[in-house]
């Protein structure tokens, strides 16, 4: 929506006449609003919470997401060791401990089943592995069937990421198997909406050792590929992939990620059903920085045939250090120095400092997220070097929203140029406006190339909205004729009358102009003043702000509604003198020549 033509109206000591074109104040015609989502995981990730129904989002799940929220651009921000596989676990021994890598094993049960037993015993155990194996025993009901698991729950999910290249094998002995009685080996894929007549949900893989042998859908979300017993030690071989593309070859069968292994039996008519695992193996090929951007663009490459109207462009979520987003046009994974099985994130500033600087080195933007409430080692650490910061929760916690709001204000007030963010960071694929409030990330661009979009966020010419609340909402700042928001101004003039534009406002909101000081004084608590303006102040055009600079000064703009509720949040405009000694980005610089 254009924000068209009008005369500011005098608050301060000022009036001035802006003239828009299009949607900017900024002389630039052809400026746009570009909503972008800056946090969104997929097949390479974790999944989502087993509260949301367990699975991880498919990246098709999450285009969907963003054309029923009317969201230009997502980024794919997977985590980059989930991408690369790296410490994962290249399979399980089933020998009752946790493996060195934080394994638990817990009991889930579907269905009604009685005498359930769970066991890591000595023997049998597979010929190709010394040590204990699983044994599963249960006895299913009278009327269908009934199922006893153990997931196999691995710490910090150090077997989910995407399947593409990866096939599995494991040792099975079914000791009680026939045709009310069967092992199973399920593994849990990717979230997905409703599409071809089936229901949206997680995909499901079950390999089965039966009386007999076949392939058949469950449901229409349950595959299962069953194997005849032998009644000794058989090797079933799992090739995820191979198998979503022969049961639904509708679709991207790529798009897959492995969210939850469980082992068990499954029983019926009084049946009673024992099977024995052991020897685990995941056989991935990748190679762990090239395989994964080669085909996270391939799947982009696919699923735009099917999303058109959505940009998708490449990213990951740095997270073996402080978790950091990076932005640039040709995506590079960060080598990190093996560390072997079961890594550890290292948690230093050193180490993130490291990591933003080797990405600063090849031109990238990186984004500091879900930042820790400590303003003493933001300003000591300068952010990390970051040059971007989430301050939007994703669960709309506004106690955790204030005190990043007022720690980007001691950024601010310390010339530590952020641009401000909203923090989606969704992993499960559904349902994003269900979410108690979801903010959501909007800049003044070219065009939706990434390179516009980097240069809107380097510029901090961004504003983050309230998806449910405000959808249409329109933030921006000018002086004179050029666009101000996120730019630092560095003049002699004692003052600088800046245009404020808020459009599609709310009848009864409010917009807060908070100006801040920015004195560089290494103080690590906020210092601003509050000017609140009722919406009808807007209602024919910007309004004109003096702001004086006195010794730095910046300002910047947040709606809110009637209750009091964030519905928006805009970049600041810096004004600093020209004599002071601060380094600016020349993507913030802005001239001013003006009185």
């Amino acid at each position: 929506m254009g924000l068209g033509l009008g005369v500011a109206t005098a608050v301060g000591s000022a009036t001035t006449q802006v003239a828009f074109a299009d949607d900017a104040a900024t002389g630039a015609a052809s400026s746009r609003p570009v909503s972008m989502v800056l946090h969104t995981h997929s097949c390479f990730s974790e999944g989502g919470s087993w509260a949301d129904g367990g699975g991880g989002a498919s990246m098709m799940a999450q285009l969907e997401q963003a054309v029923h929220n009317d969201i230009d651009v997502v980024w794919w921000t997977d985590h980059d060791w989930r991408m690369e596989a790296y410490g994962y676990y290249d399979g399980i021994a089933f020998d009752g401990t946790n493996e060195d890598g934080g394994l638990q094993w817990f009991v889930q049960n579907d269905g009604s089943v009685t005498d359930a037993q769970h066991a890591f015993v000595a023997d049998p155990h597979s010929p190709s592995e010394p040590g204990k194996a699983l044994r599963v025993t249960a006895s299913g009901p009278e009327a269908g069937w009934g199922e006893s698991f153990l997931w196999a729950k691995a710490g910090n999910s150090f077997y989910s990421t995407n399947v593409s290249d990866t096939t599995l094998t494991v040792d099975v002995l079914g000791e009680r198997i026939g045709p009310d009685a069967e092992l199973v080996v399920q593994l849990e894929t990717s979230y997905r909406p409703a599409m071809a007549g089936r229901p949206a949900g997680v995909y499901v893989l079950e390999y089965r050792l039966a009386a007999t042998a076949g392939r058949r859908l469950a449901d229409p979300l349950t595959g299962v590929v069953a194997v005849a017993s032998d009644g000794g030690w058989q090797r079933l071989t799992l090739r995820p992939v191979e198998d979503i593309r022969a049961f639904w070859p509708d679709l991207v069968a790529e798009d897959s990620g492995l969210a939850r292994m469980r082992f068990g039996v499954r029983a019926r008519n009084g049946a009673t059903a024992t099977g024995v695992f052991d020897h685990l193996r995941i056989d991935r090929t990748r190679d762990p920085l090239r395989w994964p951007v080669r085909t996270q663009r391939d799947l982009m490459r696919q699923l735009r045939r099917q999303y058109p109207g959505v940009t998708q462009l490449l990213s990951a979520e740095v997270s073996m250090v402080r978790h950091m987003n990076v932005f640039m046009e040709d995506f590079e994974l960060y080598p990190y120095p093996p560390r072997g099985k079961a890594p550890v994130l290292d948690n230093s500033v050193e180490a993130a400092a490291a990591m933003v600087a080797w990405y600063h080195e090849r031109g990238a933007l990186v984004q500091y997220n879900h930042p820790p409430i400590n303003p003493g080692e933001l300003v000591a650490s300068r952010a990390l070097g970051a040059d971007l910061i989430e301050i939007a929760n994703v669960d709309g916690d506004f106690t955790v929203i204030h005190d990043r709001i007022d720690q980007y204000d001691v950024a601010a007030r310390n010339a530590i140029f952020l641009t401000a963010t909203s923090q989606v960071d969704d992993h499960a694929g559904r349902n994003w406006q269900g979410k108690s409030h979801l903010y959501t990330t909007a800049v003044w661009a070219e065009s939706r190339d990434a390179r516009d979009l980097i240069a809107a966020l380097a510029a901090g010419q961004a504003w983050w909205y309230h998806q449910r609340l405000w959808p249409t909402g329109r933030l921006d700042l000018a002086v004179g004729d050029r666009r101000a928001m996120g730019r630092v101004i560095r003049t002699t003039a004692s003052s600088v009358p800046v245009d404020i534009v808020a459009n599609n406002l709310p009848q009864d909101g409010t917009v807060q102009v908070v100006v801040g000081e920015c004195d560089r004084s290494g103080q690590t608590i906020p210092s601003v003043t509050r000017h609140a303006y009722p919406a009808s102040a807007f209602a024919s055009g910007p309004v004109t702000f003096r702001l004086e600079r006195n010794n730095g000064r910046y300002l910047r703009v947040e709606v809110r509604d009637a209750a009091g509720i964030l519905l928006g949040f805009g970049n600041p405009v810096w004004l600093l003198s020209p004599h002071d000694d601060v380094n600016v980005p020349s993507a913030r610089r802005l001239t001013y020549a003006g009185r």
